[in-house]
């Protein structure tokens, strides 16, 4: 007996969604493993976004500023070119010789989202990156994190990476099971040993970084045109007048007492309009701090 025209359309229907479930089983089967958490750092609490995923496994979030360091100078608004200059100068060492610590348009990945995230941080949040990529001087270009914190302080970028090749991605396949990382401690050092020409280390893991050209430039001040003055007329005197010695402008200095509140408040204002150098600004302030 022939089925009815209807029979077959349900058994095709069938068919088809089976064929789909077991389509679907073996995509499950072959994905390496869900999202990532980021790291193993709880997100901060704050006004807006705090977490962005910007892939299975690269993460980056605001959590808390580790206790015991001092508030960072943030938000901070700094542009993107000059953060990738920054970012882009450091190398790590790798067997003995530096490589980049970024993988082959890894930074430019990343470097939209810290440039936001550094904007709505405050001064009790720190950047947690967590940035995976093929890099070249992995074995066979394998897939590996770069786990960091990132934080703005004293008019200077902190990196400190803990590691600058986590491989994760061959025991998180095998497991099935979503990674969690740990991003940089400035109490406890990483394995990284990273190079830049456009800083100093702290600690091998832990490099301060000069953004001096995203500091706001002080006005310039025009100088005043000079007249000429007009010849006076000689006038007979008994007894030339000895000239009077030049006395020489006092050296800008801040008060020794006083409010340190105050004290670098004025310091700052100082500085900002030119009286006195980045050194002495950076000396100075270093001083009132100490006094506290």
């Amino acid at each position: 007996m022939t089925p009815a025209p209807h029979s077959l359309r349900r058994l095709a229907a069938a068919a088809a969604l089976a064929t789909a479930c077991i389509g679907a089983q073996a995509a499950t089967a072959d994905s390496p493993t869900t999202q990532s958490r980021g790291t193993d750092q709880p997100v901060a609490k704050g006004q807006g976004r705090q977490f962005w995923q910007l892939s299975d496994y690269t993460t980056v979030q605001l959590v808390p500023r580790e206790k015991g360091s001092a508030p960072n100078q943030q938000p901070w608004a700094v542009d993107a070119e000059t953060l990738k200059r920054e970012l882009a100068s450091v190398t790590v060492m790798r067997n003995g010789k530096p490589a980049s610590l970024w993988g082959s348009g890894e930074l430019d990945d990343v470097l939209t989202t810290l440039v936001e995230a550094f904007g709505k941080a405050t001064p009790e949040q720190d950047v947690a990156l967590v940035s995976t990529a093929r890099h070249d001087d992995n074995s066979f270009l394998s897939i590996s994190a770069i786990t960091a914190r990132l934080f703005f302080a004293d008019g200077h970028l902190n990196l400190i990476v803990r590691d600058p090749r986590t491989d994760f991605f061959d025991r998180a396949k095998g497991t099935g099971q979503a990674p969690s990382f740990t991003v940089g401690s400035r109490t406890s050092a990483g394995t990284a040993d990273l190079r830049s020409p456009n800083g100093r280390n702290s600690r091998p893991d832990w490099l301060v970084l000069s953004t001096e050209a995203a500091a706001p430039a002080a006005p310039a001040v025009a100088a005043p045109a000079v007249l000429p003055t007009p010849a006076a007329p000689a006038a007979a005197a008994p007894h030339a007048a000895a000239p009077a010695a030049p006395v020489a402008a006092p050296p800008v200095a801040v008060p020794a007492q006083g409010d340190p509140e105050k004290r670098l408040e004025l310091l700052k204002r100082l500085y900002d309009k030119g009286l006195i150098t980045s050194d002495e600004y950076q000396k100075k302030r270093q001083e009132i701090l100490q006094g506290l």
